[in-house]
């Protein structure tokens, strides 16, 4: 029997404001999430992960089973197919490293167990041969950065055949990389331009293209996603499932359930759920000198140089702007921020900001969570006690 248990190691905060809400191994990147990715490969009987406590009532991580080895896997680490033949090759009690971080470890039964009950505890009795495949991130913009070549690998990794259904009288194709219509119920209208000269284009099951569109891959459109009439969605972008898309996005991680539905740029950012952009909300996305772009980390709130000369925003679940906003370059927005203002936003907003031309205030919790409710609801979605328990301890410690 496969195990697969996700952990996160203590350099894995850089990640927030995105994983404040989700375990790591939920971020998505590409077509599928991490811990997805990890189950096309190695197709697990059993899937856990060491979960913070504040999760603990939203995300399924079952004990391991102590009768058989489990796979242990830093939720950082992305996959390759290559190395489904070296993990299966690992003894018990041997692991692999990836720049001198452990990344997966094969463990018994038993000592998994231990480990699932004490994460902090050291497992120094494994020893570890190095590889030199798959991708660790290392940085929150590491998920735009290589979202175009996660596309491509998800591809592979579900092993999808490419999709001949396009009526090329309404549809305009340009480019020899293959279009992945992945079910029987999609809409794409007439006037569309699908170029994949520089890569696939994936669109999941339920989606609509609303006529006049232009995608270049490559790009993943998740399912019951809308892209809406004359939107430019240019290369290495995910629109999640269950959002609305338009104006001009490019190599854009949404991670779902969220709305840019009207004109307006935003690029080389990702996007949590559950956000809303107002009618021509806009991001900068390069500084006018060309240097490269500095980026405050959510929790330390020190500067660090990204060495990108191209970083937009990195907005965490429930934030919305007015319409008309202006982001700045490198900017990072915590849980529930609310942006009502004309000028540019400070670069760093703490969750539960209720930002306005007047006031930087908080924003009161039993508002947010009524919004909350409302804007799931939407989708179908009911807001939960423990996600109600989550929002307010992340209010609490904010």
């Amino acid at each position: 029997m496969t195990q697969l248990c996700f952990f996160e190691d203590e350099t894995s905060t850089f990640l927030q404001p995105l994983t404040l809400t989700r375990p790591v191994d939920d971020l998505r990147m590409g077509i599928l999430k991490i811990h997805e990715k990890w189950e096309y490969l190695l197709n697990p009987e059993v899937l856990t992960r060491v979960l913070r406590n504040e999760l603990k009532e939203i995300y399924p991580n079952p004990a391991p089973d102590d009768s058989s080895n489990c796979i242990w896997i830093n939720s950082r680490y992305l996959p390759d197919s290559r190395l489904v033949k070296i993990i299966n090759n690992l003894k018990t009690g041997e692991g692999l490293k990836y720049e001198d971080i452990p990344v997966v470890i094969k463990m018994s039964g038993d000592k998994s167990i231990d480990l699932f009950k004490s994460p902090d505890q050291d497992v120094d009795f494994i020893s570890y041969q190095v590889t030199y495949h798959g991708r660790l991130l290392h940085q929150v913009t590491d998920i735009f950065t290589y979202n175009g070549e996660q596309i491509i690998s998800d591809i592979e990794l579900m092993n999808l055949p490419e999709n001949h259904r396009l009526n090329e009288q309404d549809v305009t194709l340009y480019g020899s990389n293959p279009v992945y219509l992945q079910g029987d119920s999609i809409t794409i209208e007439p006037n569309t331009t699908l170029n994949t000269t520089e890569g696939p284009i994936y669109i999941g099951d339920n989606a609509t293209i609303l006529c006049g569109s232009h995608i270049r891959g490559p790009v993943a459109i998740g399912e019951k996603t809308l892209v809406k009439m004359g939107a430019k969605i240019y290369k290495n972008t995910t629109i999640g499932p269950k959002c609305k898309a338009g104006g001009e996005i490019n190599n854009v991680v949404f991670q779902g359930n969220s709305n840019k539905s009207h004109d307006g740029f935003l690029g080389n950012s990702v996007i949590g759920e559950w956000c809303n952009f107002g009618a021509d909300s806009n991001n900068s996305n390069l500084k006018n000198n060309y240097s490269p772009v500095r980026l405050i980390d959510f929790k330390s709130h020190e500067q660090y140089d990204t060495g990108l000369q191209f970083c937009g925003t990195i907005m965490g679940d429930h934030c919305k702007t007015a319409i008309n906003t202006n982001i700045n370059t490198g900017s990072v927005f915590g849980v529930c921020c609310n942006i009502f203002t004309n000028q540019f936003p400070p670069k760093l907003l703490p969750s539960f900001t209720w930002l306005t031309d007047h006031n930087n205030q908080t924003h009161r919790l039993d508002k947010a969570i009524e919004t909350a409710s409302i804007v799931m609801k939407r989708r179908g979605v009911d807001l939960s006690d423990p996600y109600r328990k989550l929002l307010e301890y992340l209010f609490d410690n904010r």
